[in-house]
């Protein structure tokens, strides 16, 4: 599977991983851990894997990330609320779950989608999709001259 995520990413080098810090929010530690694995092995710098809402909040209070990896269901409870805070702070997410999209609580359900068992060439096209469109929304927004 590495290979066809390398032969995938060569058209995408303006935007490489390696400059991107992933929070993997998955209640699952085996699928936590080989997301982990992945993004490094992408040259990413992955942050976790939390199992809960309340880790993934530490995380955020004390890390900087550029896009979180969230399992629809964590723990303690489903990722809605993580969501919504997500978005005040305007941290992009791919949302990540064994449910059918259209089962997840609504505001899970406009964030971009990956099914499990994970695509991995499918889930690192939609964080890449999601820094890219992060990044041209912080470009847009003019800087005040000191």
């Amino acid at each position: 599977m590495a290979n066809r995520f390398h032969s995938k990413r060569e058209g995408h080098m303006n935007r490489p991983l390696s400059d991107l810090s992933i929070l993997i929010a998955e209640d699952e530690v085996i699928i936590g851990m080989a997301l982990t694995s992945e993004i490094a092995r992408a040259g990413g710098t992955s942050i976790g894997p939390v199992t809960s809402i309340a880790n993934a909040l530490k995380e955020i209070e004390s890390n900087s990330v550029d896009v979180v990896i969230l399992d629809a269901k964590l723990v303690d409870g489903w990722g809605a609320d993580f969501a919504a805070y997500l978005e005040e702070r305007q941290i992009p997410y791919v949302v990540i779950s064994g449910y059918d999209k259209a089962s997840l609580p609504q505001a899970l359900r406009k964030a971009p989608f990956v099914a499990k068992p994970i695509s991995l060439p499918n889930l690192m096209e939609a964080i890449e999709g999601l820094a890219a469109a992060s990044e041209a929304h912080t470009a847009a927004i003019p800087v005040a001259d000191d």
